[in-house]
């Protein structure tokens, strides 16, 4: 991928946190040297299980946390330390969708008022041109009839009318990128799908790019062009989302195809631990060599490198060549 064709660009991002462990100051680091680009209309999956480091970099991505180190480029242009009226242009170009429609939501103001207030802020409508705009983004995310939705507060809605009324929102503005941070997941099973397929409808009449997160690996192979795993902050494996189901290099991409429903990875992949990563920022080795029932002592001492089976598929495992 040329980083021209890029619309957002991640370079060696890292984030770290200070923490007190048993008293004493440490330093946690739970994004740690991660890389991606994403096209414009293209759809990045970024899957992994809970703590491994998702959303700490949707957040970064929209400058709610600061990067300790690495870039972020938007259209070519570093908006990693950005502020001021740039930052605020650059957040109307990169929306988040939450993972809690309620939470996300202001329980004490009507559907109308929420998106009244992008609208009104972003692009100065008012009267009738403000109600037309407000009808139109209903339409669009498929609440009608709009009269009756506008005058609603979130506690009346579904949970699944609540999410699109968060998508609307976050169209409110233009934008050209959506985070979605786990958008189904607090969803009913019979909504996932109907929610999934506005948000591929939307990248089709937008060109929009998506960071999709989530830990469902049949999502993400359903909306993701692209799949990228990550696991302590670290990535693991990348490639093309039928490629990656199909032909996963990576133990612990094995591990969670294995414990996806209706895979067809159902051999067992034997755990040498269940302990979470860590995520100390001086640590050695692979992250996920606590884990793995392969590794070996360079597993423990030494980073693996990034391995290219194929131009678009990389692993990063001191097991897998090229």
């Amino acid at each position: 991928m040329s980083e021209a064709s890029q619309l957002i660009e991640v370079r060696d991002l890292v984030v770290r946190f200070p923490i007190r462990d048993h008293g004493k100051r440490t330093v946690i680091q739970p994004v740690d040297h991660v890389s991606f680009g994403i096209r414009p209309g293209e759809v990045l999956a970024l899957v992994g299980e809970s703590g491994s480091g998702k959303s700490t970099i949707a957040r970064t991505l929209l400058r709610i946390v600061t990067p300790s180190a690495g870039s972020i480029l938007f259209d070519g242009q570093d908006v990693t330390r950005v502020k001021g009226r740039a930052l605020a242009q650059y957040r109307r170009n990169v929306q988040m969708v939450f993972q809690d429609p309620f939470s996300s939501l202001n329980p004490a103001r009507t559907i109308e008022a929420h998106l009244s207030y992008p609208l009104r802020k972003h692009h100065r409508l008012r009267g009738k041109e403000l109600g037309d705009r407000i009808d139109e983004l209903l339409e669009r995310v498929g609440l009608t009839p709009t009269k009756d939705i506008r005058l609603k507060y979130p506690h009346e809605l579904s949970g699944g009318q609540r999410q699109r009324v968060a998508i609307a929102r976050a169209l409110a503005v233009s934008p050209r990128f959506l985070v979605a941070d786990e958008p189904i997941s607090m969803l009913d099973v019979s909504i996932r799908a109907g929610v999934l397929k506005l948000m591929d409808d939307l990248r089709a009449a937008f060109n929009l790019a998506y960071l999709y997160i989530t830990h469902d690996l049949a999502s993400a192979r359903y909306f993701g062009d692209r799949i990228m795993v990550l696991y302590g902050g670290r990535v693991m494996e990348t490639a093309p989302s039928d490629d990656l189901i199909r032909n996963p290099s990576h133990p612990y991409t094995r591990l969670l195809l294995a414990a996806t429903p209706g895979s067809g990875h159902r051999g067992k992949l034997p755990e040498t631990s269940n302990r979470a990563p860590n995520l100390a920022a001086d640590r050695k080795g692979c992250p996920f060599a606590e884990r793995c029932p392969l590794a070996t002592s360079e597993c423990h001492e030494v980073e693996p490198p990034v391995v290219a089976v194929t131009p678009e598929h990389t692993v990063a495992c001191h097991h897998v060549t090229s």
